[in-house]
Order: structure tokens, then sequence, then C-alpha cells
């Protein structure tokens, strides 16, 4: 009987998901412009070169956004969105998509 679950409990353990982040969920590891981290929506991260980004996670996309406002109408907002495999280019910052499951995925900042 319990040779017959070893298969299902292998499968099991080794089913789907996300691929461990290098920095885990550890968001303060992008404030030099370098990380990999785990995201979900509503996660914020702070940017050197473009200050608070963003995070929504859906329908296996990770968009990024960042924007100012100086309290006078003036502003600017970059924003893109990317499946797995794929990145994203904000105003010469580049954003990987490493992988996306569900409502988390992988974020790779930086090259």
């Amino acid at each position: 009987m319990l040779l017959s679950l070893l298969p299902a409990l292998a499968l099991t353990a080794c089913g789907g998901g996300l691929p461990d982040a290098a920095d885990g969920t550890d968001l303060s590891a992008c404030s030099d412009g370098a990380c990999e981290v785990r995201v979900t929506t509503g996660d914020t991260f702070d940017h050197p070169e473009l200050g608070a980004v963003e995070v929504v996670v859906r329908d296996d996309t990770i968009e990024v956004s960042a924007g100012s406002r100086d309290g006078e109408g003036n502003g600017w907002n970059v924003s893109g969105a990317g499946t797995e495999g794929h990145s994203l280019n904000l105003n010469g910052q580049v954003f990987a998509v490493v992988a996306v499951d569900g409502d988390q995925g992988v974020l790779r900042v930086g090259e």
C-alpha cells in the first residue's frame, strides 16, 4: 500500500509553482537597482532611477509602473507588462518576468 502512494507523493512534491527568487520576498533588495524577488499585486519597492515601483500580477502577467507628480500638475508615468520569459524596458531600466503562477510572480530587476 505504501509503495503505491510513493509516485503520487513524488509528483505532488515536484509539482508546479514558482522558482525560488534569489532575494525571496525582500523588496528592499531592489533599492540598488538589481534584485530578483517574488512579487504579488500591491507590492511596491524603491528603485534608484524610477522611485517607487508598483506591481500588479494578474492573468499570467506582471505589470510594473512608476511615476511622479510635483504637486503642480506636472509629472511622468512609465509602465509595462509582460508574461513569463519577457523583459520590459522602462526608461532604460530592465525588468524581466522570470515566472508567473496565479497571483504571484518572480521578477528580476536590472541586468
